[in-house]
């Protein structure tokens, strides 16, 4: 979720370099392909144990039973931010303390989180919410703006770069989005500049003007001092 730990080669050797889910890119991929192959053709059911195992630290269990019992059961869980959180936007989706029993969930108010955790968060939510208007209204443009926003995704790609990927992915999983059908995602080629292009005067802009004042300074003439 963060930009700052996957920028580049010396980065990954220091804060990724556990194998599988400690860090390896595309650990997750890779599992999925691997489980996708071994099971395309044979129910993974039919070799379970018909013995229930003991619950484990995963909530679903124990989020049932406390509903079922009426003995609360504290988590933290992801729920719509109705003023929950109250520096991130409304109606996004929160992670906080919760409580269950036989009545439901109940969350926990947290107020406002320091700015600099808000900041973090805040990226997060705006890609989720890009993300989601692009499923539902099926613009790819959304769709890529979203990406371009991800920390992940902007820490180690130019636009061009994030563009053509996601030009990529639209059309590999176009089986499974068809509200994107008939939509496709414009290619744009980097933006150069030829060899001997010549510059125009442009009007200064007064947030240029202190580069104004920079060349005049480097230029002027002045007498050194006697020693």
């Amino acid at each position: 979720y963060l930009p700052y730990f996957r920028k580049n080669q010396k980065a990954l050797d220091t804060y990724c370099d556990e194998p599988a889910f400690g860090g390896e890119s595309g650990a997750y991929y890779k599992f999925g392909k691997i489980l996708a192959r071994k099971f395309a053709k044979v129910d993974p059911l039919e070799f379970e144990s018909t013995q229930l195992a003991p619950p484990s630290a995963e909530y679903c269990t124990h989020i049932l039973k406390a509903h079922r019992t009426n003995q609360p059961f504290r988590l933290n869980g992801n729920v719509r931010n109705d003023g929950l959180i109250t520096n991130l936007t409304q109606g996004c989706c929160v992670e906080v303390p919760c409580f269950v029993d036989r009545m439901g969930i109940y969350p926990t108010k947290v107020g406002a989180l320091p700015p600099q955790c808000a900041a973090l968060n805040q990226t997060n939510v705006t890609v989720q919410g890009l993300a989601c208007q692009a499923a539902l209204t099926g613009d790819p443009e959304l769709a890529f703006a979203a990406c371009a926003l991800d920390p992940l995704a902007s820490a180690v790609c130019t636009l061009v770069e994030i563009r053509e990927m996601v030009r990529e992915m639209l059309a590999k999983e176009a089986e499974w989005l068809p509200q994107f059908a008939g939509r496709t995602l414009a290619a744009r080629k980097p933006v150069k500049v030829t060899p001997k292009t010549k510059g125009i005067e442009a009007p200064l802009d007064p947030a240029l003007a202190i580069g104004n004042r920079f060349g005049q300074l480097a230029t002027m003439k002045v007498k050194k001092p006697k020693a």
